[in-house]
């Protein structure tokens, strides 16, 4: 099966707007005259190497030396007054780049932002006026290690696909939202796994709301008069598929006054009910309990969240996006390699996961009719014919390639990281 040849002029072309100035505008790339030559005087071969070594998963020296070595062969093959034909190649050091990937990190999440178009769907004013956190976690495993090597949690601004925090701890350590910093007006979506008091009042206290998936096990409700509250018994009264209720409940936190907020349901249909039931056996085998298998026929949500500002019906449709941003994020872990981190430093940690997102996005640009071509592309972004039909476009029709993406762009790899030792060729 043929695949697209990549180069760094192909792979520039799928960078939105404004991506050199942006580096200037956030202090990345400081102008200096001419004739001081400095090494770096725009973002470009850095944003190069570092797809480079995070498509790859190279180390840093790896990266760099191959970087040198294509710049040598280029200043040896170019002709007098000519340019690099693919783009700027430099010869760092290690140690180089690692400094400019601890700082890296805000860059590559305004790219991405503006690839994904995530503002759309998370705008403060569409939700109103919270400013929306996905806070989730993941365990890694090193190379050659048994079990879980690591855990990463992060938080995420959704509007703008912002890292606002990535911790790194050891198999020790636990998932929890006490280890993130909160502000008023934030709306955090979180998994089962924070549905717990503490957790809760920690958003609370720090004038946030919080929308979690409820956890029979450990959030515990009560009504207003301090009475346990039969979540079973009332969401029992969702009967037809898609049918949904609330009920205000109260979480009572040790040490703390009760805090209140609703319980929001909605009934699956069956045979979503019959999948999630699946799941629990899969995961749970004999110790899975009928009443486990019961609740899964209902979609349960706490949140504090006023009804005034959000309807059942919206808390219900924003947990369903927060599903469909972790389908996401787990199919690039699987994919895109994001579970390979190059060390345990949070900035170069953040810069590393947004590196690879922004493969991810460049992949999927390029199988889909918004694929772009470089203005002078001839020789440059060889595409596949895979039929052998010399009928087929030539390299230099511009036309004719987005023809052929959108006949064969379904057979690119899926994995982008095919694609990246074209980034440093």
């Amino acid at each position: 099966m043929n695949a697209i040849e990549l180069n760094w002029n192909f792979i520039r072309e799928q960078l939105p707007g404004g991506w050199r100035e942006l580096a200037v505008e956030m202090g990345l790339i400081h102008p200096v005259p001419p004739q001081l030559h400095a090494k770096i005087d725009n973002i470009e071969p850095i944003l190069r190497l570092e797809l480079h070594r995070a498509g790859l998963e190279a180390s840093l020296e790896t990266t760099t030396a191959t970087a040198a070595a294509a710049a040598k062969k280029v200043a040896e093959d170019k002709a007098p007054g000519n340019e690099e034909p693919n783009g700027p190649l430099v010869d760092l050091a290690a140690t180089s780049l690692h400094a400019w990937e601890r700082k890296l990190g805000p860059y590559l999440a305004e790219l991405l932002a503006r690839m994904v178009g995530a503002n759309d769907v998370f705008a403060a004013m569409r939700w109103s006026g919270y400013e929306i956190i996905l806070a989730d976690g993941t365990v890694v495993t090193r190379p050659g290690a048994k079990g879980t090597t690591a855990r990463v949690l992060y938080a995420l601004r959704l509007a703008n696909m912002t890292l606002l925090k990535c911790l790194v701890t050891d198999e020790h350590g636990s998932e929890s939202l006490r280890v993130f910093e909160v502000r008023a007006g934030q709306l955090w979506i979180c998994d089962r796994l924070y549905s717990n008091p503490e957790d809760i009042a920690w958003i609370v206290d720090a004038d946030g709301e919080v929308l979690v998936r409820y956890n029979r096990g450990a959030l515990p409700l009560y009504d207003a008069k301090g009475r346990c509250f039969d979540v079973m018994g009332h969401v029992r009264s969702l009967t037809s598929p898609e049918a949904m209720a609330e009920w205000s409940v109260w979480v009572r936190p040790k040490g703390h006054a009760p805090i209140e907020g609703r319980l929001c349901a909605v009934r699956l249909p069956e045979e979503q009910a019959e999948k999630a039931r699946q799941r629990l056996r899969r995961e749970y085998g004999s110790k899975v309990t009928p009443e486990s298998l019961e609740a899964a026929a209902w979609v349960m949500v706490f949140t504090t969240v006023s009804c005034e500002r959000l309807t059942t019906q919206q808390v219900l449709e924003l947990y369903r996006l927060r599903w469909q941003v972790e389908l996401e994020i787990k199919r690039d872990k699987s994919i895109g390699g994001l579970d390979k981190l190059p060390n345990f430093r949070d900035d170069t940690i953040s810069t590393w996961l947004y590196a690879k997102l922004l493969i991810q996005q460049i992949a999927r640009k390029v199988v889909s009719p918004a694929v772009a071509f470089p203005p002078s592309a001839v020789g440059s972004a060889v595409l596949p014919v895979s039929s052998g039909d010399p009928r087929e476009a030539a390299p230099h029709d511009t036309a004719g390639r987005r023809r052929d993406v959108a006949r064969h762009g379904a057979r690119l790899p899926s994995d982008p990281r095919r694609a990246a030792p074209h980034l440093a060729a």
